[in-house]
């Protein structure tokens, strides 16, 4: 008597089983992968906009890209220490003093120099992406980026502005020389402030020698805090209490860093 062809019950369901155990083992591999390759680019993406500051220093006088004129367009902050805004739209913003003109800030003043204007944009920002920001530039409306980059109003008085002679911050006796250009935007107020790259685990730093390092974002070193935006005045504070966390990274553990109280400014 022939013997019948195909699999039985018991056979299907251990293959079943056998599948969806390697398939266990796999996903989360894959999905580290997937990380690791999207913070590899975002890496590039602050290196290459490292590169593209040095050649606009390099045409302007040794000085790096600024904000706006004046320096700031917010009521709640007399000076810009950071920002991860591109072009500021027609005044549509309650907080702008009115009117102020259409005009790149921030990174934004690379863009009209640069090629691939993705590298603006980390591929993990949960707020703002390439498709949904760069047609807004020219426009009435605001446009962001996904990093943060350091004003030249953040600098130190005796600074120069000039990317070698861009000075140090001195806190409560330590001197933090000034070396972190832009770095990853994780801001977490609530939305429309809400913002992490990465999921807000790990930061890409750009230094000024154009060299990008990761960092555990650990107890949210790199974040703008949720409780900075229930008082705005409170923000400058808090975007240079990150810089200097990311200036002593250069050199040393970001948690080390000297910390500010709120009333002190660098």
């Amino acid at each position: 008597m022939a013997r019948k062809t195909g699999f039985t019950l018991v056979e299907l369901l251990v293959v079943i089983a056998v599948i969806a155990t390697l398939a266990g083992l796999l996903l989360p591999v894959l999905s580290s992968a997937r990380a690791a390759g999207r913070l590899t680019v975002c890496a590039s993406n602050l290196r290459q906009i490292g590169l593209a500051l040095h050649a606009y220093a390099h045409t302007n006088r040794g000085f790096l890209p600024r904000g706006p004129e004046p320096a700031h367009p917010f009521d709640f902050a007399a000076s810009a220490t950071a920002t991860n805004q591109l072009w500021i739209g027609a005044g549509a913003n309650p907080d702008y003093p009115t009117p102020h003109p259409l005009q790149y800030t921030g990174l934004g003043g690379l863009i009209a120099e640069t090629l691939e204007r993705r590298i603006y944009f980390c591929p993990t920002d949960s707020n703002y992406n390439l498709d949904q920001e760069l047609p807004k530039i020219g426009s009435a409306a605001d446009a962001y980026g996904s990093y943060l980059y350091r004003q030249l109003d953040q600098l130190p008085p005796e600074a120069a502005g000039q990317l070698d002679q861009l000075g140090s911050n001195e806190i409560d006796g330590q001197v933090v020389k000034v070396e972190a250009l832009a770095l990853d935007m994780n801001s977490l107020g609530s939305p429309p402030f809400h913002q992490t790259n990465h999921e807000g685990r790990v930061v890409n730093v750009l230094f000024r020698d154009t060299s990008v390092r990761k960092f555990q974002n650990e107890h949210d070193i790199f974040a703008i805090p949720a409780d900075a935006f229930a008082d705005f005045t409170r923000i400058p504070t808090a975007i240079d209490q990150l810089l200097i966390s990311a200036d002593y990274a250069y050199v040393g553990r970001p948690a080390d860093a000297p910390r500010l109280t709120q009333d002190a400014e660098p």
